[in-house]
This record gives structure tokens, C-alpha cells and sequence, in this order.
């Protein structure tokens, strides 16, 4: 919590989820990808965004804070495993790259995945960006947790129905992915990421409605802890919670222009 992530946890590496290949920017070129044996264990951390300016999205005003995110995840990472090499062990930090982050922190307890394809969190629902750190440095691991997202985004479908480019299933999960884009095999819902990445272009920035529509996401508050504690328990409220989820109005765009002219 010191370098700045919001969450952490601990996992066994799992090589199943490390890419095969990466790819170079500047000789724009493929390599392997390989992690030495002596890796054995992932450290999964998760930076929370602010709240309030994800309300824009899909605008660069939401935007803006996602590059904060990316940014804070690069100095918690590196941070980490210099302090990790300094101790005498190995460290890798990584954050979109080398391997996929979420199937990690889910390993290590940090919440659950969604219908949005995006880890769903306790606390902060989706609105985090993971990075992680492999090492040698001998961890105790944690556990996976369950506190009723699966079955809350079976009754919800909040962010499939608000996706611009309807990149985001309304049906069933399955392990069939949509396209070439998606690591099929796993039972999941898949989303069309290539829809997902033609908005942005489109768009000409990013998008996160998938993130502000989402009932997990709210800030602190004892409204909000009794409503994920009836969400754990009791899945038979889970539609009329995302009914008075809309009454309340939670998940609208906020005002763009009124953002604009806040300091006038």
C-alpha cells in the first residue's frame, strides 16, 4: 500500500496464462515470451480510479484518469520489485503485458470476473487497473473469493445494454470465444473486443461505460456495504437491487459541459 495499489494478493504463477509472444514497438518484431522456473510466485495488485470522474465516460474526462491508473500501475510495479531485488530475490513487474492480469489476481483473491470480461472487486467493483510481479521471493499464498458476481450479472446485463458498440454479451456464458481476439476454452461471457477497440477509434478516445453503469461500482458507504452484503447472500434480490440501482439513477453520464465550466 505504500508504492500505491488499493489491493494486493498472492498467487501460484500459473503458466497458463503467460503469453506466448510479444511484441516489440520500436523493431516491430515478435519475440518469445519465457519465465525462468524460479518464478514461482504472482504478486496481483489493483489501483483504484476515481469515482467521480469516471461518471464521463466515454470522454477523455474518464479518460484522463484511466492514463492516471496506467500511470500509477507502472511506479506501484516498478517500485515493488526494486524493493523485492533488493531484498536479494528476483522480481519481473508487468502490467498489460507479458501475461494476462486478471485470471491472476482472481487467483489471488482480489474479486471475481464479470459480465464485462473486467474483474469485478469488493470494494471498487470494476473500476481498478491491475498490475502484477512475478518473483522467487517465497509468498503464502491467498484464496479465491465469491461474493455473488456471477449470479448478480446474470440478473443485471447493466453493461451490456449501455455498451456503445454492443461489444458485450446478453446471453449466457460459454466457452466459445466470439473472435480470434479471445482466449477461448475458459466459461465465461466473451465480449467482441474487436467492436470494443472500433468505438474507441471512432471515439477517438477510450471508453468506460462498462465500468460507470456497473452497480459494483459505488464509493464507500453503509448503503452500499449492506447492498454487497445482501448481494453475497441473498441472489434472489439481485433483480429488484438492480431496479432500485436505476430508481436511484446510479451509472448516468454526469454532466460534460457542467465539468467544463466548474471553475468559471
Amino acid at each position: 500500500n505504500l508504492y500505491g495499489a488499493d489491493m494486493v494478493g498472492v498467487s501460484k504463477l500459473d503458466r497458463r496464462w503467460i503469453y506466448t509472444k510479444g511484441f516489440h514497438l520500436v523493431t516491430r518484431t515478435e519475440y518469445d515470451i519465457h519465465i525462468p522456473d524460479e518464478y514461482a510466485y504472482v504478486i496481483s495488485m489493483a489501483v483504484a480510479m476515481d469515482y467521480e470522474y469516471y461518471k464521463y465516460t466515454p470522454t477523455f474526462i474518464a479518460g484522463a484518469d484511466t492514463g492516471l491508473g496506467y500511470s500509477k500501475m507502472a511506479f506501484t510495479a516498478g517500485l515493488l520489485a526494486k524493493f523485492l531485488r533488493q531484498l536479494g530475490y528476483k522480481a519481473i513487474p508487468t502490467g498489460n503485458d507479458t501475461a494476462m492480469s486478471v485470471p491472476y489476481a482472481i487467483q489471488a483473491g482480489l474479486g471475481e470476473l464479470g459480465r464485462n470480461n473486467i474483474l469485478i472487486t469488493p470494494r471498487f467493483g470494476p473500476r481498478v487497473r491491475l498490475c502484477k510481479i512475478f518473483t522467487d521471493f517465497p509468498l503464502v499464498c491467498d484464496e479465491p473469493i465469491e461474493f455473488g458476481v456471477t449470479e448478480f450479472c446474470e440478473a443485471c446485463k447493466k453493461c451490456a445494454k449501455h455498451c456503445p458498440p454492443q461489444a458485450i454479451p446478453h446471453g449466457p456464458r460459454t466457452v466459445e470465444p466470439v473472435n480470434k481476439s479471445n482466449a477461448g476454452g475458459a466459461f465465461k461471457w466473451y465480449s467482441d473486443l474487436e467492436k470494443c477497440f472500433k468505438f474507441w477509434a471512432k471515439n477517438a478516445c477510450d471508453c468506460g461505460n462498462c465500468i460507470r453503469v456497473c452497480p459494483f461500482n459505488k464509493p464507500d458507504g453503509v448503503l452500499h456495504e449492506v447492498t454487497r452484503w445482501f448481494i453475497e447472500r441473498f441472489p434472489k434480490l439481485d433483480a429488484s437491487i438492480v431496479k432500485a440501482d436505476d430508481i436511484f439513477g446510479y451509472g448516468k453520464q454526469a454532466d460534460i459541459e457542467a465539468f467544463w465550466h466548474k471553475s468559471d
